[in-house]
């Protein structure tokens, strides 16, 4: 950037671009010399593009006896005087100086402004002016003297014309000069413009940025190649140093995107463009592309369109999605549907998308085939060839009165009046039961296709209640109503009734008691003051944030293990005392596939002889006990409790001491929770003490799971041929299901044989340290009755199809 000062014989002053022109004349001007009237303007210093110029109105040329009227270009070195003043300049680089000097009219060596027969201006400028060089003139060889004359006239008279045209002329641009703005004009961003001009301007001079123009209001027109072009209303006045900013804008840049033959849409930053593969057109800058295309993962890039019309390209690897899937079914022609949609019959190969869906075959004549699949994207899948069995027969129930549950083989099906679907060709085991009435049972064969209707006459019963307890003064209320002493047995229909034991000054006991005929049930209370009752009191049940429902354990002692002489017995089930004084719940049921997956979405307890285990309400199974206890610590951290297992090692072990978080239960807890019979924990079947094994007790290897392997259970058939529904069985007296039934149960404790005997251990959680961990329970797989026994116990490390688990936790 140039630098301007004027130096003057009463000091100096830097000059800005808006002090330009400056006018040079006699008290009043920018610039004042001795020597001329007040008013009186004799030239003035003005900016162009290639720097000052001197617009001269009254100047003597150093030497000549007249003032010249010529403009001259101001560089370094040039002299000049105005009236009695002598002025020159000094430019070097960026720095130009204007200095004025008084009383130098009497120097005649003041070199002029520039003399002909120079080449160039010092700096090897070329000079705004160029001087001509005359040549001669030959006349004509043959002339008339007359003619010449003529001529010689006329010429003379052309050179006037051209002389007053001239001067006409500078008269103008002078005018122009004088009453002209210099404005300065920037391109953003940063950009020297190919055209710029004023709309409506007589006259605009100059080039680039830098121009002379009348005051006034135009429309400034801004062209540039790859830009659009800009036209701007401004008002140019007479105020120096004027500066108009005018911002360019690119024009759009296409992009050639190539999906490797996808159909597809794009969309740049949130809006849509149009589809692929193929050229578009997009505004310059930075682009958020998102590339969309049925059955593949969405792509998105950002890329910097350059613009300008110019072509820039992009490859794009679109991901796919699905799989290749080919359904087969024994018959064929069964129609194929993938989440509710109709894909086509078997035989087919389909494309599917990644993730779990649920498949069905159904064909008119025969019973449907469903089943949960996982598609991974990339792998191909055969289904199939799956058997289509006999279609079912429908069954409607009723019963008097209306509202009785029916379980049919031990699962819940619904409440009279209900329209039942079941299988022909097979005895189907139905029981009809309500509170306060004697439950019903019935064996169902139906034929294809059949409709039948069931019609059931429910009889009233009774059961006995037995209250006992300290004090043996309080009073009983049964449904709200005054019963009497609390120390009595009642005999109530067998139907859900509140029990309630009151005595003044100590607070109530309150329970609920469902009598059942023929089994004498027994009611223990024992009443406390508030305080006391502060001290002990747990909510009875509490849920997780997935939903599952966990019961307290009642505090008390047994002896786990098994006596020397039980038939079956093995080396490991060694007896020892053992006292649970600590508070813990335990959960009602075991953690099924769907609870399972909200912690890991992809996990497949997969199948067993073709038989699925994956459907939503089973059993987890497949599951280390790592995984088990990786699934209790993200349960813990969703309920906002400690984690239960801390890493040691690489791997989880069993905060010390144990805290509040969701955990697998102690071994210990385990087994209490299933011998628990209200006095001498000594139950020793899932269902009692002694055999045969009843109906519908739970589920275990029975004759449907003859063909799944050797051992099974002779006469005994729970309804299933591998794993239930969790819940589908009663549960234990102390409302806990398939404890000892369904599937085998991880539990918290590392695997160890203890010694025989000994000092009663209180709550126990195993040993510190070892490798494998402790199983209990049985399964759908167990065929052998030694095996159903509580006591029984396993020891492992990795997932089996048929091993699950539940939670447990401390209550503080």
């Amino acid at each position: 950037m140039r630098h301007y000062t004027l130096v003057e014989p009463l000091g100096s002053r830097p000059l800005a671009a808006g002090d330009f022109p400056l006018a040079i004349g006699g008290p009043g001007a920018a610039v004042r010399v001795p020597g001329l009237a007040p008013g009186e303007v004799a030239a003035h210093v003005g900016l162009a593009d290639d720097g000052p110029f001197l617009q001269v109105a009254a100047v003597a040329a150093p030497g000549a006896a007249a003032p010249t009227a010529q403009s001259t270009w101001l560089r370094d070195g040039t002299r000049f005087e105005i009236g009695a003043a002598r002025l020159r300049v000094e430019a070097a680089g960026a720095d130009w100086t204007l200095v004025v000097e008084h009383g130098g009219g009497a120097n005649d060596t003041v070199p002029p402004l520039y003399e002909e027969g120079d080449a160039q201006l010092p700096g090897n400028e070329v000079p705004a002016r160029q001087a001509l060089t005359a040549i001669d003139f030959e006349a004509p060889t043959a002339t008339v003297a007359g003619s010449a004359a003529r001529r010689g006239a006329r010429a003379s008279d052309l050179r006037r014309l051209a002389l007053g045209a001239a001067a006409a002329l500078l008269v103008a641009v002078l005018g122009f000069l004088f009453a002209a703005s210099a404005v300065s004009i920037y391109v953003q961003p940063n950009l020297e413009p190919d055209r710029a001009r004023f709309e409506g301007a007589w006259l605009d001079l100059g080039a680039g940025g830098r121009r002379l123009v009348l005051p006034g209001r135009y429309r400034l027109r801004v062209e540039k190649t790859g830009y659009e072009t800009a036209r701007v209303p401004v008002e140019v006045t007479g105020a120096a140093g004027q500066r108009f900013e005018v911002p360019l804008v690119k024009q759009p840049g296409r992009l050639g995107i190539d999906s490797g033959g996808v159909a597809a849409t794009l969309s740049a930053n949130g809006k849509a463009i149009g589809r692929l593969p193929g050229e578009v057109t997009l505004a310059a800058g930075a682009q958020l592309l998102r590339i969309e295309a049925p059955h593949y993962e969405p792509f998105e890039t950002r890329v910097d369109i350059e613009g300008r019309g110019r072509l820039q390209q992009l490859k794009v690897v679109l991901v796919p999605r699905f799989a290749a899937l080919r359904f087969e079914s024994v018959p064929a022609g069964a129609e194929v549907r993938v989440d509710g949609a109709l894909l086509g019959r078997t035989p087919l190969a389909a494309d599917v998308d990644a993730g779990r869906r649920t498949v069905v075959l159904s064909h008119p004549e025969l019973r449907a085939w469903e089943s949960i699949v996982t598609v991974k994207a990339g792998e191909p899948q055969s289904i199939g060839p799956v058997q289509l069995g006999l279609p079912d027969g429908r069954l409607t129930v009723r019963s008097e009165p209306a509202g009785a549950d029916v379980s049919v083989a031990g699962a819940y099906r619904g409440r009279t009046p209900v329209t039942l679907e079941l299988a022909p060709g097979a005895a189907h085991e139905l029981l009809v039961t309500r509170a306060g009435f004697a439950p019903v049972s019935r064996s169902v064969r139906l034929e294809p296709r059949a409709s039948e209707m069931l019609s059931l006459a429910l009889v009233p019963e009774l059961g006995e209640v037995e209250i006992a307890g300290e004090p043996q003064d309080a009073e009983l209320y049964v449904d709200g109503r005054a019963a009497g002493r609390a120390n009595q047995r009642l005999r109530l229909p067998a139907a859900a009734h509140a029990i309630e034991v009151r005595k003044a000054g100590l607070e109530p006991f309150r329970t609920s008691v469902t009598p059942r005929p023929g089994l004498l049930q027994a009611v223990s209370y024992s009443l406390k003051t508030a305080a006391e009752l502060k001290a002990t009191r747990f909510a009875a049940t509490l849920r997780t944030h997935a939903g599952q429902t966990l019961k307290l354990l009642p505090a008390g002692s047994y002896t786990m293990g098994s006596a020397r002489r039980e038939p079956g017995r093995r080396s490991n089930e060694s007896q020892r005392p053992v006292e649970l004084r600590r508070p813990a719940y335990l959960a009602l049921r075991a953690v099924s596939n769907t609870e399972y997956r909200e912690f890991k979405p992809d996990h497949l307890t997969g199948a067993f002889r073709q038989e699925t285990l994956d459907l939503e309400q089973l059993p987890v199974a497949s599951v280390a006990w790592q995984d088990a206890a990786e699934y209790c610590n993200w349960l813990s951290a969703k309920d906002g409790l400690p984690a239960a297992y801390v890493r040691s090692n690489g791997k989880l072990v069993l905060a010390t001491p144990a805290n509040t978080g969701y955990r697998l239960p102690t071994e210990a807890e385990w087994e209490y929770a299933a011998r628990w019979n209200g006095a001498a924990n000594d139950r020793k079947y899932p269902w009692g003490a002694s055999l045969p094994i009843p109906p519908r007790a739970g589920n275990w290897a029975d004759a449907q799971a003859a063909y799944l392997q050797g051992p099974t259970l002779a006469g005994y058939d729970d309804g299933f041929r591998v794993a239930a529904p969790v819940g589908s069985f009663a549960p234990n007296p102390l409302g806990f299901y398939d404890l000892g039934g369904n599937v085998l149960e991880w539990v918290s404790d590392i695997y160890t044989v203890y010694p025989e005997g000994g000092a009663s251990v209180v709550d126990p959680t195993g040993p510190a340290d070892g490798e494998a961990h402790t199983i209990r329970g049985s399964s759908w797989l167990t065929g052998s009755v030694a095996e159903l026994r509580l006591a029984w116990r396993d020891s492992g490390a990795s997932g089996r199809p048929n091993l699950g688990f539940r939670i447990a936790r401390y209550a503080e």
